[in-house]
């Protein structure tokens, strides 16, 4: 089991109606540390990626910094995992959390935007913890960027807007109106943005001196705990941007004066574009949870082995009462099966259930139905894209390929990475579809 200090938990109230369990199980919630729903699947993953991603943080020595990416299929609860790890390590280091889908562009992301939106939330926090940064250090920052983009239609206009008294006198309180201002301008597509950054990657040195400034003053006021930055969700990117934003574009990340964490796509670790990404990042993946041994069919729901069915089952009795909204012991062995082990999958079938349900409880048929529909989508998704043969191949020999949709399946989570040897095999709900089984058949 993991060796994280358990949080000390809020008041833990199990979901007694389907209502609630919508509520208690929403897959797109990470959990806070402390948060009472939280449960420990590390025996189950077979890794200890999160307590030596800890350890490793914790062994960092006085003025050096830790540079980390922490990788798995999208779903596998990395961000549960990062809010614990910050809970484990707070007397040494203080988190900034970055979550690049929301604060940025979600589709594009650059080291201009990334770079930018550090030192927008490196000064919104430590105004937070009543320890603001210098002011003469924010109007020189300030100075700099109202310089360097003064000549752009966008901050012509801008000015403009602000002598006509558009602005008004409402307290900015960042850098500047112009700074706030510019992280809007940089999160959406426009001919305003390409200007902006362009302008900016004609300073690319000055922007990174001035994001370390900032953090060399934070780290300060912090002292003796340091700052540990979170920028999550990058594996939801594409991994040719977050290629050329964390690899090729490395030694400008790692000149960052600060702990690190990003989670970039796993792709990049199985199959290196530009780069090795364990070159410039020391690497933690965090498996799925294993519900049956190597050898077993996947689509057999009676094939559990080692912890992982109760450990899953353990996670839903943290959010649902189970013995009155889902009695029956066949319901859940059927929930888990169904999810592969991926407790995304998992907390995704049993809202969709409760949607379905007709009486008070979660019943078999209410399963059967939110199961019919992911396999809809999974079908789709397969025959539109031609995955069929890819997800054959890891069937047979629970290998990924050569084959680039190899990847697209793991990043779909069409496919899972177990424990142990560190194979893989295909969503179980996969292996459910006629197509698949049929073709097995004829081979």
């Amino acid at each position: 089991m993991s060796a994280l200090v358990p949080a000390a938990s809020s008041e833990l109230v199990l979901a007694r109606t389907r209502r609630e369990i919508i509520h208690n199980c929403d897959k797109d919630v990470p959990l806070a540390s402390d948060d009472p729903r939280y449960a420990d699947l590390s025996e189950g993953r077979g890794d200890k990626a999160a307590e030596m991603l800890a350890t490793k943080l914790l062994a960092c020595k006085e003025g050096q910094y830790v540079h980390a990416a922490f990788v798995s299929h999208r779903g596998a609860g990395k961000t549960t995992e990062i809010q614990r790890i910050a809970k484990h390590v707070e007397q040494r280091f203080h988190m900034v959390y970055l979550e690049a889908t929301v604060e940025m562009d979600p589709i594009q992301i650059e080291s201009e935007d990334l770079l930018f939106n550090i030192a927008l939330a490196v000064e919104v926090e430590m105004r937070r913890l009543g320890k603001p940064l210098d002011a003469d250090l924010l109007g020189r920052v300030e100075t700099w960027f109202a310089e360097a983009v003064k000549t752009t239609k966008w901050a012509q206009g801008y000015s403009a807007e602000v002598a006509a008294g558009v602005e008004g006198k409402v307290e900015v309180p960042f850098l500047g109106s112009l700074f706030a201002q510019a992280k809007a301008l940089l999160k959406h597509e426009s001919e305003y943005r390409t200007e902006v950054k362009q302008v900016l990657k004609r300073y690319p040195g000055t922007l990174l001196q001035s994001v370390n400034d900032m953090l060399d003053a934070a780290n300060a006021a912090i002292a003796p705990r340091s700052l540990l930055l979170v920028v999550d969700n990058l594996d939801r990117y594409t991994p040719t941007i977050i290629d050329e934003l964390l690899v090729l574009g490395a030694d400008r990340i790692r000149s960052l004066r600060c702990n690190l964490v990003v989670t970039p796509p796993i792709s990049l670790l199985l199959k290196p574009r530009s780069a090795q990404l364990d070159d410039r990042y020391v690497c933690f993946d965090l498996f799925t949870v294993r519900l049956r041994a190597r050898t077993a069919e996947v689509y057999d729901e009676r094939a559990f082995d080692g912890p992982g069915r109760d450990l899953l089952e353990q996670a839903l009795g943290k959010r649902i009462d189970l013995d009155l909204m889902m009695p029956s012991k066949a319901v859940r062995d059927r929930l888990i099966a169904a999810s592969g082990g991926g407790i995304r999958e998992l907390l995704d079938l049993v809202s969709m259930a409760a949607l379905y349900a007709n009486g008070e409880a979660i019943v078999e048929a209410d399963v059967e139905r939110a199961i019919a529909r992911r396999k809809q989508r999974i079908r789709d998704q397969i025959n539109v894209n031609g995955w069929w043969p890819a997800l054959r191949y890891i069937a047979e020999t629970k290998q990924l390929s050569a084959d680039e949709n190899s990847l697209s399946v793991l990043f779909h989570r069409l496919a899972f990475k177990y424990n142990g040897e560190g194979w893989y095999d295909v969503h179980p709900l996969v292996a459910e579809l006629p197509e698949f089984r049929d073709d097995g058949a004829k081979r």
